[in-house]
């Protein structure tokens, strides 16, 4: 997923003064640099962290900081158990790749043989689709929070009913990627039905028990509580609110684990007791769209190469709790940290302990000199005009292309920054080591720059904004229907801006982007495209959020 420039910048700025604070005082050994990373959060006043690195088949750290309990003054142990959240994704992919190998399911069925009630799509949904999320299945916590049902409790029925509402896949299986918690839960449900077991009790008998992971179960009744429980808290800046958490649903969620036996979990990772080393290699294999390029997601896991070689991962938050592991086989590394709030985002600590415990990789060995550093050189002011305008390089996030005298200047939330020119085309921001390349249409017009940072290369097409007037926004108010979801939207004029409103929900304000298109900061609406027919009259609308962008709300 692509990065807003102003979080990467604004995180290079903060790894800079983490560096230089920790080199004014440079701890001995890792187990110390780790105890300064987390010295601030080390305080029983507040919920907190809990935090494993293994390395080489064996644990290299473990330490927990803060409350399970607020309320109580119960400190967090070792043995603590915590909301997992979307930990439970790579858990379901080795159950799957353990029946797999015991030939009770192959990843070529078609889901319907196991859960037949699903819907004919036209082509076969197969299990491999719901493992490397290529199903084109809509997610149900998007739709929830759509249709202001998240807050229900959750079921496997209630996702069996949006599976069986959705009249058509998003696209056909197999051609790209999407993150969608329906494929997760519905692999649960098949290995569930494939067993004859209830998951959390097939993952019980088949893999915790096994392992020794005593204080692991996956939580199939929202109801249900844990001895030495972590509490989930939602901080709000004057006050801790309970977390509630509302799912009585497996697989994509409901995984509660304590630090330690995590622990276990990772260093099965190296010694493969339990599936064996082919299960695993199996788990850091991506999966392969229609097209033969890889999916990036293997077995419940986010497949990537970094600095460590190969990388697989899980990230996610569930009602306030939060969970973060990586492993890097290649290092024979791995780490999990667990928060049981949302204060602080528990994925930024990552780098910063990989940076403690595995040092750069050897750089080969170049038979000629590496290239020097590109000196700054001029370019005609009439060149750089052409490159000014505004670009988009992820949804809701456009940054601003400007010249002062002889230079360019990137704009952004929060600042300003001048660009060392590299060539007529190519030009330099230093202090986020990105370059961005600017290119030209077949009429030689300039409609989008390359932004390549890491090695990575995320394209931002040119944008044209707009600022409509109040009338000219008088054509887009009206009321709007979804008949698949049931599902109303009214869009009114207030003042000098729009605002869409649906019944028991808060209004959501637009702001204009370019023609049609409106952004908003509702992490569930980010975007709303409108739709005009022949005679350029406003007809609909859709949300421009990839698990419902098929979704067409139609003027009344």
């Amino acid at each position: 997923m692509a990065k807003t420039v102003s979080r990467i910048v604004a995180g290079l700025i903060l790894l800079s003064l983490v560096a230089f604070s920790q080199g004014a005082g440079q701890a001995s050994t890792p187990s110390q640099q780790m105890d300064k990373l987390f010295d601030f959060w080390n305080r029983l006043d507040q919920p907190g962290f809990a935090v494993v690195v293994v390395q080489d088949g064996q644990v290299a750290y473990r330490n927990v900081f803060g409350l399970a309990c607020q309320e109580h003054a119960a400190a967090i142990t070792p043995d603590t158990v915590f909301n997992a959240a979307t930990l439970a994704k790579p858990f379901v992919g080795l159950a799957v790749a353990l029946l797999e190998k015991q030939g009770k399911l192959s990843l070529d069925d078609d889901v319907r043989k196991y859960i037949p009630e699903l819907p004919d799509y036209g082509t076969p949904l197969k299990v491999r689709h719901l493992l490397f999320q290529t199903s084109g299945l809509r997610d149900w916590l998007t739709v929830f929070q759509l249709t202001g049902r998240d807050r229900e409790e959750v079921t496997i029925d209630k996702v069996l009913t949006l599976v069986k509402a959705q009249k058509k896949l998003v696209f056909t299986p197999g051609d790209r990627t999407m993150n969608s918690n329906t494929d997760y839960d519905l692999l649960a449900e098949v290995v569930k039905r494939a067993t004859g077991k209830p998951f959390s009790d097939w993952a019980w008998e088949n893999i915790f028990k096994p392992l020794k992971m005593t204080r692991t179960q996956f939580r199939d009744n929202c109801r249900s509580i844990f001895d030495d429980e972590a509490l989930s808290y939602n901080f709000t800046r004057s006050e801790y609110l309970r977390g509630v958490d509302n799912l009585s649903l497996v697989g994509s969620h409901s995984l509660y684990a304590s630090i330690s036996d995590l622990a276990k979990w990772l260093i099965n990772f190296e010694t493969g007791r339990l599936g064996g080393p082919e299960v695993f290699a199996k788990m850091f294999a991506p999966g392969q769209l229609n097209n033969g390029q890889p999916a990036g997601f293997g077995f419940g896991l986010n497949l990537g190469h970094g600095p460590a070689g190969r990388q697989g991962s899980q990230a996610g938050n569930w009602a306030g709790s939060q969970a973060t592991m990586v492993y890097a086989p290649d290092r024979k590394f791995g780490l999990v940290m667990l928060a049981n709030w949302d204060y602080t985002q528990v994925a930024g600590f990552v780098q910063g302990i990989m940076d403690i415990y595995l040092p750069p990789l050897p750089v080969p060995a170049f038979k000629t000199p590496p290239p020097k550093t590109a000196k700054a050189i001029k370019v005609k002011p009439a060149t750089l005009d052409a490159y000014a305008g505004d670009y988009r390089v992820a949804p809701g996030t456009v940054f601003t292309i400007g010249r002062e005298g002889g230079l360019l200047t990137l704009t952004v939330p929060g600042g300003k920054f001048t660009l060392t020119t590299l060539s007529e085309t190519e030009f330099q921001l230093e202090i986020a080591g990105a370059k961005l390349v600017f290119q030209k249409d077949k009429a030689g017009k300039v409609n989008q720059l390359i932004w390549n940072q890491g090695g990575q290369d995320q394209v931002a097409p040119r944008v044209m904004l707009v600022k409509p007037t109040p009338k000219e926004l008088e054509e887009y108010a009206g009321a709007y229907q979804n008949e698949e979801l049931g599902l109303g939207y009214t869009v009114e004029l207030r003042g000098e801006a729009l605002v869409l409103i649906a019944a028991g929900q808060s209004p959501i304000r637009l702001a204009p982007d370019e023609k049609d298109r409106f952004t908003s900061n509702s992490r569930v609406i980010p975007t709303v495209l409108f739709r005009r027919d022949g005679q350029n009259r406003v007809t609909g609308f859709i949300i421009d959020s990839d698990p419902v962008r098929d979704l067409v709300f139609k003027k009344n």
